[in-house]
This record gives structure tokens, C-alpha cells and sequence, in this order.
């Protein structure tokens, strides 16, 4: 049973942990810019940089995980992380920006090794009936996580000092590293593979693999919304004169993503994974097209539940596709590999975002993804019924 799996339970503990304390410590790094930095293009250079050294790690990150015991690599990247709100210390006593990137390196160094730890840990540690359960259990811890950390990170902002805010950190992360000390995770690498692992082996699986390649893509282009989120967001604030909106649309949100968590493995069931994530682009479109409507407030939230209450079926069905269909000696490398691409995404869509809201304004935009969207729903249902492409929440990997 899901709930009676010790190794799990703590996971998810250390998720609700990591993810209120990484809040916090987000909400203390935009509060630390706002009195320093001017320029809105300049504060997200800065936030990139940390993303670009992960990106390049990844790799790196990948033959790491597929190589040595997954709780210990947990514990190190934790005690890694806990250095990052130590960094913030002298960034705050000097004003000096150049430690806050110093700060958010280690953060993201942290996060190239722990992520993809995490989701290619499930495998070895649930049976393959549950996967699809415990990735919708995943969503909605880090959901509640985020819910939580923004909501005390937004309080103790006004109640506290950015140096205090920084020590809650440094206790989360510290707290974090403690858990996973109890870790127990079956290791799959023996001593003879380990001289053979190589991060591009990943490549040539993914290209040998057409349910892999439906996967990364929807994936890809979901990623690529979710990078200009906040931009959307904040321009919707502006339209209808209401800062409070922002709130608004991340709380319809964020409980359409826990209450669709609670139903994923129920109403897809024995249905087939593949298909199901590429029905899932028609109603991100649906979603997309909705929130177009942007002078009319009561569709733009409607559409931003719809979007949420998706999000909690789409990635962890896309997970579950992944971790099905791989060895678990190559998941490390293949989510480290994901995890590569997701941050690449992440960059590219604060450009495309931005250059689009400028050129077409936020309905234009929306209308435009939106129908990308569609026309690669209709695509990738055409391949996938080409290749024949099947993978079910109760099969067994294909290896």
C-alpha cells in the first residue's frame, strides 16, 4: 500500500519541507531586489543564472544518480542546498547582488541532483500499479507545498527581517537533510555497470522510443506556457486594475490542481497513458482560447481552474509514461535529461512570452498558443495511433 510505504512517506515529507522553505526563501529574494534593482528585465537575468549553470550540470547530475545510492545523493544535495540562504547573509550586509547569485547557484546545483532523484526513486521503491498514484500524490504535495510556502513566506515578509527569513530556510532545508538520512532505497546499479554509464546513452533510447518522444513533447509544450505563467498573470493583474487578481488566479488554480490529484488515478484508470496526455493538449487549448477572454474576469479564472484541474491529470501521467517505460538503471539519467530540458524551456519562454504579450498583447498571445496547442494535440494523436503506442497504468515496464 501507497500510505504504509515508509521510504515514500518520508519523500513526501521532505517535499512539503523543501518546498515551504525554497518559497520562502524566493519570496526573501524578490523582497532583497525590489530596494536594489529598478529594472524588471535585469531582476529576471539574475534569477537565470542560477537556471543556466543547472542546466548545465544536468548531465553530469544524471550518471551520478544512475551510478551511486539515491538516498545519499538526496542527502548531499539537501546539505548543498542548506549553503544557499547562508550565501544571502553577506549578499544582504553588502547589498551585493553578485553573493545573491552565488546564493542562487547552489540552489539550482542543488536542484539538478534532487528532483531527478526523486522521481526515478519511485520506481525502485513502489510497485508499478502505484506509479501512476503516487506521481499525482507527488503533484499535490509540491502544490500544497507552493500553496503553503507563498502563503508564510508572503506573512513573515512583513513580519520579520530578510535575515530571519533566510535562518526559516536554513532550518527547512536543514530539516530536509535530516529525513533523508532515513532513506532506503533499493540500489539497481551494480559495480560492473557503473563503468559503462554514459548520459548519452539517454539520447539514443529517447530516439528509439516513440512513447518517450510523445511524452518529451507534450511535455515540452506545456513547459513552455508555464515558463511566461507569471507574465500572463501579472497582465491580467493590470488590465482589470487589481493586484489582488494575481492572487485570485493562483488559488483557483491551485485547488482545481489538488482537487484533479485526488481524482487522476480514478478516472483514468485503465486507460491508455499516451492517448490520455494527448487529450490533455485539447483542454489545455480549450483553457488557452478561455483565458483570451481577458477583460472578462470571470473566464479568466474559470480557465485558469480548467488549466489547474489538467495540470493535476498531465504530469503525472507523463511521469508515469516515463518511469514505465524505462529501465530504472537509466531514470536517473533520463530525468536529469528531462529536468535539462524543462529549465531550457523555462528560459526560452520568458522570450517568447515576452516578445508575444509586446506583439499581440495577452489575448493575441493566448490565442496563438492556444491553437499551437491544438495543432500539436492532433499531431501527436496521429503518431501515436501510427506507432501503435500503448502504456497503462498496471503494465509492466517496457525495459
Amino acid at each position: 500500500m501507497l500510505w504504509r510505504n515508509r521510504t515514500f512517506l518520508l519523500l513526501m515529507t521532505g517535499e512539503i519541507v523543501a518546498g515551504a522553505g525554497m518559497w520562502i526563501s524566493i519570496i526573501a529574494n524578490l523582497q532583497f531586489m525590489q530596494s536594489l534593482i529598478p529594472s524588471e528585465t535585469v531582476k529576471a537575468l539574475i534569477l537565470m543564472s542560477g537556471l543556466v549553470v543547472s542546466i548545465l550540470l544536468s548531465p553530469k547530475a544524471g550518471v551520478v544518480i544512475d551510478m551511486y545510492d539515491k538516498g545519499k545523493v538526496m542527502m548531499l544535495a539537501s546539505l548543498v542546498r542548506c549553503l544557499s540562504p547562508v550565501f544571502m547573509f553577506p549578499a544582504i550586509a553588502y547589498d551585493s547582488i553578485l553573493w545573491m547569485i552565488v546564493s542562487l547557484i547552489f540552489m539550482q546545483c542543488s536542484a539538478a541532483f534532487y528532483f531527478p532523484t526523486v522521481q526515478a526513486s519511485l520506481p525502485a521503491i513502489l510497485d508499478k500499479d502505484e506509479l501512476l498514484k503516487a506521481n499525482s500524490v507527488y503533484l499535490n504535495i509540491s502544490t500544497l507545498s507552493r500553496i503553503g510556502g507563498t502563503a508564510l513566506g508572503g506573512v513573515l515578509v512583513v513580519s520579520m527581517n530578510l535575515q530571519m527569513l533566510y535562518v526559516c530556510s536554513i532550518v527547512a532545508y536543514a530539516v530536509l537533510a535530516l529525513v533523508t538520512l532515513f532513506l532506503r532505497i533499493p540500489q539497481v546499479t551494480s559495480r560492473r555497470m557503473k563503468e559503462k554509464v554514459e548520459f548519452r546513452e539517454v539520447l539514443t533510447i529517447t530516439r528509439k522510443d516513440p512513447a518517450l518522444m510523445v511524452g518529451l513533447i507534450n511535455n515540452g509544450l506545456i513547459t513552455l506556457f508555464l515558463g511566461g505563467l507569471n507574465l500572463m498573470i501579472l497582465n491580467f493583474s493590470e488590465i482589470h486594475q487589481e493586484p489582488q487578481l494575481m492572487g485570485w488566479i493562483y488559488a483557483f488554480e491551485g485547488v482545481s490542481i489538488l482537487i484533479g490529484s485526488l481524482l487522476a488515478k480514478r478516472w483514468i484508470g485503465q486507460n491508455n497513458l499516451v492517448a490520455a496526455s494527448t487529450l490533455m493538449l485539447v483542454f489545455f487549448a480549450f483553457s488557452q482560447y478561455g483565458m483570451s477572454v481577458a477583460d472578462n474576469k470571470m473566464m479568466v479564472l474559470g480557465s485558469f481552474a480548467v488549466f489547474g484541474f489538467v495540470v493535476a491529470f498531465f504530469f503525472p501521467v507523463i511521469s508515469t509514461i516515463f518511469q514505465k517505460r524505462l529501465p530504472a538503471h537509466q531514470q536517473g539519467r533520463f530525468f536529469s535529461f528531462k529536468s535539462m530540458l524543462d529549465r531550457s524551456f523555462f528560459l526560452v519562454a520568458l522570450g517568447i512570452t515576452g516578445a508575444g504579450l509586446d506583439l499581440l498583447g495577452v489575448s493575441g498571445y493566448l490565442l496563438f498558443i492556444g491553437s499551437l496547442t491544438m495543432l500539436f494535440a492532433i499531431v501527436t494523436f496521429f503518431y501515436s495511433k501510427k506507432h501503435k503506442l500503448d502504456v497503462r497504468a498496471n503494465d509492466e515496464a517496457a525495459a
